[in-house]
Order: C-alpha cells, then structure tokens, then sequence
C-alpha cells in the first residue's frame, strides 16, 4: 500500500487523482482539522490515515501496513510564513517521515521537492541534477529548508533506503488561488498592470503528478530529477493568462532596480499590500533574473513529453478556484 503525505495540497490532490485512476492500493495522512472533502470527491472510497508528520506516535501507526511512500507534506512559502515554521514542517518533519521509512523498512519512498532545494547562482548558466547548493541572496528560506530536507532524504538513502526525488519548478495547477504560486493568477484576474522583466520556469500539476509516479514505479535509487516543463518571459506568461481571463495584459514592464524602490517604500508606508499582492525581495530579485535548468535527464530516461504551457494555462483559468 502506497501512503501519501501533504494530499491536501495542489500536487497531492493531483497524486490522489492519479492513484485512483491507476487503481492502486493507498491511503493518505492528513491532520485532524485538514478539509478532506474535495479528496472525497476524487476518490468517494479514499482511505485516509489522520496524524501529523511532526507527531511521531500518529507518524508511526500511519505506517503500519505501508510498503510505499510519497512524501508531499511541505510548506511552500516565500516570505509569509515564519522561518521557524518552515524549519519544522520541511526539514524536521521530513526527517521524520525518513526515520519511520527506514523504521518499517519501506520498499520505495520518492519525495516531492523543487528546484529551489537545488540553488540559484547567478554565475550559473544553466542548472541540473548536479549542480551543488550555494549560498546565495537568491536562495530564499523556503529554498534553504527544502536543500535541507533533501539532505534528510539523502541520509536514508545512506542508511538503506530506496529513494528518489522530484524537484518541479513553479507548478500550473486549478487550486485555491490564494495559495503560493497560484496567486499570480488571481493577480492578474484582479487587474495587475505591471510585469517583471525576467523569465518564468514553469511545470503542469499533472506533469509533477505523473513524474512522482514515474520515478515511484521504477527500479530508480538515489537520483533527483528536475521536473520543468518550459521557461517563459513573464510578459508571455502574464498576458496569456490575462486572455484567458478575459482582462487587459499587464502593459508596464518593471526592472529590478525600480521594483525594489518600490518595495522598500511599500515596505515603509503599506506593509499589508506586499504581502495582498504576493511580493517580496526575494520575488522581486527572482522575478528579474534569467535562469536555465536543464530537464533532459527526465525526459530522457522516461520518454516523457511536457504538457504545452499555454494548455496548462488555460486549463487552470477554467478550472481555479476563486473563493475567498
């Protein structure tokens, strides 16, 4: 039986779809006060395991019967979440989820992580598999923990363990759009005049889905995986949305230099406007920068071809959920 952590969120409701489509055998952890009605919805006959991965007891009992696991349980968060939080949930919760694998002697583990776990430099060109993690002002706190609880994951492998990982990079997909990158959506929806002058790395839910699939299903061990679908001017990505939305394209194109000015003046007169709007420094750096990551190693070994970013965009403005 496969168990899934984090199934509430947008891949892993995404993985829930999946499962059910493969027929397979699993059940999900999710916490007592999780909302686990649209899981429901997916799959009416879903066996659902409640605990946390910070109580090792729940932890524990969770994984009796388990022979797999997909480990998705993570905060994903640029800026307005603590430092404290995501140091809980993505390191320390992961290497709880690792030990309790190595515990009940886990036959497969693959774990969701990102391409922000793999650094960015802006000495490097184009990033892969092998790119080694550098401290950077380009690497967020978020970025920081989940390096870190790739580390957790790499220890297991050491220990026994056979583990993959999945590193995705800015996922597409219908999900609350007042939930991490799905906010650019709602932006956009709302009017958003101005666009970053850099380039967007982006993956369809459903390409993340079936690559944690993939990798899970396989004979793999020790190896991660970049899992991005295309790169796209954030003028080309904002404005397609913007059709599909039916609103005017975003039409002021914002350089890094001006955009932290303008930061900083938020920052001092309308702090709560930032964080409404989903911008931080380190967006603002990110946003502004050009980076390459290589996804050939994927695509390569699987035979796998990307969804078209424009199809995923369009899937999304049909499908997203505006509440709130």
């Amino acid at each position: 039986m496969i168990l899934l952590t984090g199934a509430s969120g947008l891949i892993g409701s995404q993985i829930v779809q999946l499962l059910t489509q493969k027929q397979e055998n699993f059940c999900v952890l999710v916490r007592s006060t999780s909302q686990t009605e649209n899981l429901k919805i997916l799959n009416p006959n879903l066996k659902i395991k409640y605990g946390d991965i910070l109580d090792l007891g729940s932890l524990d009992d969770a994984f009796i019967g388990v022979t797999e696991v997909i480990h998705c349980a993570a905060i994903v968060s640029f800026g307005d979440v603590s430092a404290i939080q995501l140091q809980k949930i993505n390191v320390e919760g992961t290497s709880n989820v690792v030990n309790m694998a190595l515990k009940h002697q886990i036959k497969r583990f693959c774990m969701l992580s990102s391409i922000a776990a793999i650094g960015r430099d802006a000495k490097n060109t184009t990033t892969n598999e092998t790119t080694k993690w550098t401290e950077s002002k380009l690497n967020s706190i978020y970025a920081k923990t989940k390096y870190e609880a790739e580390l957790e994951v790499w220890r297991g492998i050491e220990e026994g363990l056979a583990a993959v990982m999945v590193c995705p990079s800015v996922v597409l997909g219908p999900g609350n759009w007042n939930n991490s990158s799905t906010k650019i959506f709602k932006n956009i929806y709302q009017g958003m005049r101005f666009y970053p002058s850099g380039t967007i790395n982006i993956v369809d839910v459903r390409d993340v889905a079936n690559a944690v699939y993939l990798t899970l299903k396989s004979n793999i061990v020790a190896e991660r995986y970049i899992i991005n679908g295309h790169k796209v001017l954030y003028k080309d990505f904002f404005s397609a949305i913007a059709k599909r939305f039916d609103k005017k394209p975003p039409t002021i194109e914002i350089k890094k230099n001006m955009a932290l000015v303008g930061y900083y003046i938020l920052r001092l007169f309308i702090p709560w406007i930032l964080k409404k709007k989903f911008i931080n420094k380190e967006t603002i750096i990110i946003s502004s920068s050009d980076f390459n990551y290589d996804n050939s190693k994927f695509i390569k070994q699987f035979e796998y071809s990307y969804t078209p970013w424009q199809d995923s965009v369009a899937w999304v403005c049909s499908n997203i959920d505006k509440k709130n």
